[in-house]
């Protein structure tokens, strides 16, 4: 049948188009071909004037091609090999000159120094065989020290893989380089849209942290304060920040693959057969974790995190995109804790204390393309910010599940030391119920789902940046035993040359004595029974007055107390759940040598800081774990809070019981090398002075 002819002014055929489309594509092909092809003649051409083997190198770098057609193809498609590094002369073509000067500034760049050696997207795509998984449980690691400007001396440990492209080891032995515009951390694969927001400078500390978590190793920081506080915690949130928005645009990018791949319209992305090289999520959304001990660290956190999403313009005031921004601010600030002018408390414990101080507290937080999100549904969050008392609290809810946990890629502990005083059981209960077997089938397609979190290794592939204060066992214990990275860890050594005491001011001789413990499971026992057994009856045969044993464990504390009541030994006692009105009468009666021992919690002290007066002699049933509380209570122990009547003015003695597993405490307090002799010495008994 004819097709019928077209009058004047109706359409066009839509094929008779198509094919025109397609003849100028085919047309616009051919001729950027064949202008190519001449400026390849006239390059070859120009190299046959070159002598010698210079000429016979740059033409051998050209690519010898048969077929017309496929020399066409290759030349299109940006055949690399055709651009070689020595040809700059101006009578080349642009496109030529430009990537020859691509070529020379990827060569000129050092990988070692500014890129990370493994990046986000091979760090996830590294698949671990059961003899790796093996090798790291078993903690074969290669270890190497290496020594920065700001954090100081530091190890890495490294395991060893049997996989044949493993990881390979970065040169922490040079200083990473300074950071003072954004072009400088996007060559660290720092998202440009974050970086161009970030505070520079970045400060030396700042740097090398990033440095170590960029590269995904585990991160253990014994050493912050109060003055690199804010520091630290800028660094982490732009690395968690980084990591989300990396998560979620390798995802976007992923959703565009597979949208290619769908056959015909309405088809379902379950029936979509999805390559394992898209493999981009976890069987939760949740990616990052960060534990905290208080709301107004979270309040901080989260201003941190919207400050580098959301930058304030000069004159800007209004509030940044954030999804029930105000709530959160109400939720968070505030109820600060009444500090007095006429006593103050020491400066730490300000610092401490200041702003809302609750514990009980969880926070979800979804990002999307020019928002954030606050309260979000927890399984709906990319990263959740809580405490351990609130997650322990979420676990325990038969109500709830949390599956939540069993992905988490990027682990963040800060302000661990106030963990110990709050509850360790709470963190470690936590750590626990990661990256376990989920309750619940995953609403995510299992298509996209890594291999890793399918076969249950995610937590070798998670890693956790760990900051304190100070070093403590429990700390290297968690470090230890509950951070499984396969890329390694890195481990800060700086040495403690003098410890806290060289901020007593009293003039008073100090006595270290060890204990003998037979392992860790039988110190707490050992302890008790020889303080029980020797040491009491000590004290009550020489009519010990105006004692206080100090006890950091609140469990020793309760069995120091029952015993004391059935042996009928007068005492009185202040600990972190006692009344303030029985904190006083206790103060009084002790001051006025009512009662001889005074039991004290370290935790009361921690949460009271209070000043108790007519200390003689000063007991530690065991190292403090805040190494500053040691000089605290020493210095109460000077002549002008001492009661006159007493009629002891010459008497007062310290005595510090410890044992060979207490050495990291110790080195908090008489420094690294005085607490080796204090563990491996062959006397049990060491007198530190400060008298003139």
């Amino acid at each position: 049948m004819r097709g019928k002819r077209r009058t004047k002014g109706s359409q066009p055929n839509r094929t008779s188009v198509r094919r025109n489309e397609k003849f100028s594509k085919n047309n616009n092909f051919i001729q950027r071909s064949r202008d190519m092809e001449q400026l390849h003649k006239r390059a070859t051409q120009y190299q046959s004037t070159v002598s010698g083997e210079e000429s016979k190198m740059t033409v051998n770098q050209l690519p010898s091609v048969k077929d017309e057609n496929e020399f066409y193809e290759q030349l299109v498609s940006e055949y690399r090999s055709a651009a070689a590094p020595t040809i700059t002369e101006s009578n080349r073509s642009v496109l030529l000159r430009k990537k020859v000067k691509d070529v020379k500034n990827q060569e000129e760049r050092d990988p070692t120094d500014l890129k990370p050696y493994n990046s986000f997207s091979e760090r996830l795509n590294f698949d671990l065989t059961s003899d790796d998984i093996t090798e790291i449980i078993s903690k074969i690691t290669k270890v190497s020290k290496a020594k920065w400007s700001s954090i100081g001396k530091f190890q890495i440990e490294v395991p060893i893989l049997k996989s044949t492209t493993s990881p390979h080891d970065n040169d922490y032995n040079k200083q990473p380089p300074e950071t003072v515009k954004s072009t400088d951390l996007q060559i660290m694969d720092v998202k440009m849209s974050l970086a161009a927001n970030v505070a520079y400078p970045l400060s030396a500390l700042q740097i090398e942290i990033l440095q170590i978590a960029n590269n995904y190793l585990d991160l253990y920081y014994p050493q912050r304060t109060h003055a690199n506080a804010e520091e630290i915690r800028y660094v982490y949130c732009l690395h968690a920040v980084n990591h989300m928005l990396k998560t979620r645009a390798l995802i976007l990018r992923n959703n565009e693959k597979i949208a290619g791949l769908v056959k015909y319209p309405n088809q379902p992305l379950c029936d979509v057969a999805i390559p394992d090289s898209l493999r981009d999520q976890g069987l939760k959304r949740m990616k990052a974790l960060i534990l905290l001990p208080f709301r107004e660290s979270a309040l901080k956190t989260v201003q941190i995190m919207a400050s580098l999403l959301f930058p304030k313009q000069k004159g800007q005031n209004a509030t940044p995109p954030i999804a029930k921004y105000d709530r959160f601010l109400n939720d968070f600030s505030g109820n600060t804790i009444y500090f007095p002018k006429t006593n103050p408390k020491p400066f730490d414990y300000e610092q401490t204390f200041s702003g809302n101080t609750d514990d009980n507290f969880k926070l979800g937080i979804r990002f999307t393309k020019k928002s954030m999100s606050l309260y979000t549904d927890i399984s709906g969050s990319d990263i959740l910010i809580a405490s351990p008392l609130a997650l322990r609290m979420m676990i325990n809810d038969k109500d709830q599940d949390y599956d939540f946990l069993n992905s988490i890629e990027l682990l963040i502990i800060d302000q661990a030391e106030l963990f110990i005083a709050q509850n360790w059981e709470n963190l470690l209960y936590v750590l626990d119920h990661l990256h376990l077997q989920p309750q619940k089938l995953p609403d995510t397609n299992c298509q996209r789902v890594r291999q890793y979190c399918l076969s249950g290794t995610s937590r070798f592939y998670r890693q956790t940046l760990f900051f304190s204060s100070h070093e403590l066992p429990e700390f290297r214990g968690l470090f230890n035993n509950k951070c499984h990275n396969y890329q390694g860890k890195v481990r800060i050594i700086n040495q403690i040359a003098r410890g806290d005491i060289s901020n007593v001011l009293t003039p008073i001789e100090q006595v270290f004595q060890r204990i003998d413990c037979s392992s860790v499971e039988t110190a707490f026992d050992d302890r008790f029974q020889h303080f029980v057994g020797h040491i009491l009856p000590e004290c009550s045969k020489s009519g010990l007055s105006h004692c206080l044993l100090y006890v950091p464990s609140y469990f020793d504390y309760v069995r120091l107390r029952n015993h004391f009541k059935n042996e009928m030994i007068n005492f009185v006692q202040i600990s972190e759940y006692t009344k303030k009105e029985k904190i006083s009468r206790a103060r009084d009666i002790f001051f006025h040598s009512g009662a001889p021992f005074l039991l004290y919690s370290e935790r009361a002290h921690f949460f009271r800081r209070t000043r108790i007066k007519g200390i003689r002699h000063l007991i530690f049933y065991q190292p403090p774990n805040f190494p500053n509380f040691y000089s605290d209570l020493i210095n109460l122990m000077l002549e002008v809070n001492q009661n006159p009547r007493d009629g002891l003015q010459d008497v007062m003695s310290v005595k510090v019981f410890y044992s060979k597993f207490d050495t990291l405490s110790l080195s908090n307090i008489v420094g690294n090398e005085n607490a080796s002799k204090l563990a491996l010495g062959t006397n049990d008994s060491y007198l530190f002075s400060n008298k003139k």
